[in-house]
């Protein structure tokens, strides 16, 4: 079956989702507070279609992950949601600043929806907390999503601490690529050879970058 018939199948099921989730951000702020994600435009409730890709390839990222999914920013779950529809991860485990009220909440929906998924929830400045959570769990997950912070220091500290956590063949999927600073570190990590590029659809609005270890 092709990856977008798929997606296409279970897009009525996700669309209750994206209802469930909406009302759980609206009970806790205005629509423009809400942070930009995988559907919407930024400080909106309001469809991006130009986004339509980066679903698919999370989607697609879901189904090459069989057990263990690291996320580094959950904010409202809407990445979460597409790598578990496609996923049979048991393991999630989520890494998030804490800042809006909204994430907690719609970590609860999203362990609701996938009562068969783990999670593990550490919240805190993500360049804190990762040094302190490495133990046990070097190169132990299939998928790692860094979608944190967009300062220098801050990506460069998640995607060192995703590529600790990374099994070798592993994916890192590295989000807000637009900004010169996050693809210049994907880019320093593909000219280590230690990574390489998957080849996903092109991504545009909040463009992405998928690289596998080798």
């Amino acid at each position: 079956m092709e990856l977008a018939q798929e997606y296409a199948e279970r897009y009525p099921e996700m669309l209750i989702y994206l209802e469930d989730l909406k009302q759980i951000i609206l009970e806790h702020i205005p629509e423009t507070k809400f942070e930009g994600n995988s559907f919407y435009h930024h400080q909106s409730i309001r469809e991006y279609p130009e986004l339509y890709n980066k679903q698919l390839n999370l989607f697609w990222c879901g189904k090459q992950t069989p057990a263990r999914i690291c996320e580094i920013g959950f904010n409202a779950g809407h990445s979460a949601m597409l790598l578990l529809l496609a996923s049979s991860a048991t393991t999630f485990t989520v890494f998030d600043i804490g800042h809006h009220r909204y994430t907690q909440p719609c970590l609860n929906y999203i362990e609701h929806i996938f009562p068969q998924v783990a999670f593990e929830y550490i919240v805190g400045d993500s360049t804190l907390t990762m040094p302190t959570q490495m133990d046990g769990r070097q190169e132990t997950y299939d998928l790692v999503h860094v979608d944190g912070g967009h300062s220098e220091f801050c990506a460069t500290s998640d995607m060192k601490h995703a590529d600790i956590l990374l099994k070798p063949g592993g994916i890192m999927v590295v989000d807000d690529t637009d900004a010169p600073q996050i693809n210049g570190l994907v880019e320093s990590y593909l000219a280590s050879g230690k990574y390489k590029v998957v080849d996903v659809l092109k991504t545009f609005g909040y463009p992405h970058r998928v690289i596998r270890k080798r």
